[in-house]
């Protein structure tokens, strides 16, 4: 049994050490010689400076500033939105919010101004009645993707982590049902 296990001199070992460091090395240095794929990726139409002013407004009247925790606006959600929309967002969905965008500055004109100068009883009017189209539409509306957004960019801000959700940054053992107090935030 002992002639089949062979003893690895300090030599032998360094030279295999080596022989593998230089055969990576080697690897390493033939692939930074390749040239790169210089071909740009296809431009995506970025949203306008107005397309995140109106996003942020949207995103603010869905979450405005509480006594218990800041809005949306005080996140900084509006850039935040326009970066995953235009990133992460296929172009279809991307379309579908921008048109979505023009209809609702329209029928924010046909009721006398801007989203943002309408009285905050009459946004939440026009955004009711375009939830309650979304939901006739289904996944296909633009107001779901940008009400999605609009949380999912809030509830990840260190605003909304910290201040609208019960934050605890290391969390200690795991409890699977952890009973809530009535009014107590949830758990981030």
């Amino acid at each position: 049994m002992s002639d089949a296990k062979q003893k690895i001199t300090r030599r032998e070992a360094l030279k295999t050490a080596l022989a593998g460091s230089a055969l990576a090395a080697t690897g390493l240095l033939l692939g930074a010689g390749m040239p790169g794929d210089t071909e740009a990726a296809p431009a995506t139409p970025s949203p306008a400076q107005d397309d995140r002013t109106l996003l942020e407004d949207i995103a603010d009247t869905l979450l405005p500033t509480t006594p218990a925790s800041p809005g949306a606006r005080a996140a900084g959600v509006g850039a935040m939105m326009v970066l995953m929309l235009a990133d992460c967002e296929s172009p279809e969905t991307q379309q579908r919010v921008a048109t979505g965008l023009q209809e609702l500055r329209a029928a924010c004109r046909e009721r006398g101004g801007s989203f943002a100068s309408l009285p905050v009883a009459e946004r939440e009017r026009l955004l009711t009645e375009l939830d309650a189209a979304a939901q006739k539409a289904g996944d296909k509306h633009w107001f779901n993707s940008v009400r999605a957004l609009a949380l999912q960019t809030y509830f990840n801000s260190e605003v909304g982590l910290t201040q609208a959700l019960r934050y605890i940054p290391v969390p200690g053992r795991y409890d699977g049902c952890v009973p809530l107090e009535p009014g107590q935030p949830a758990w981030a």
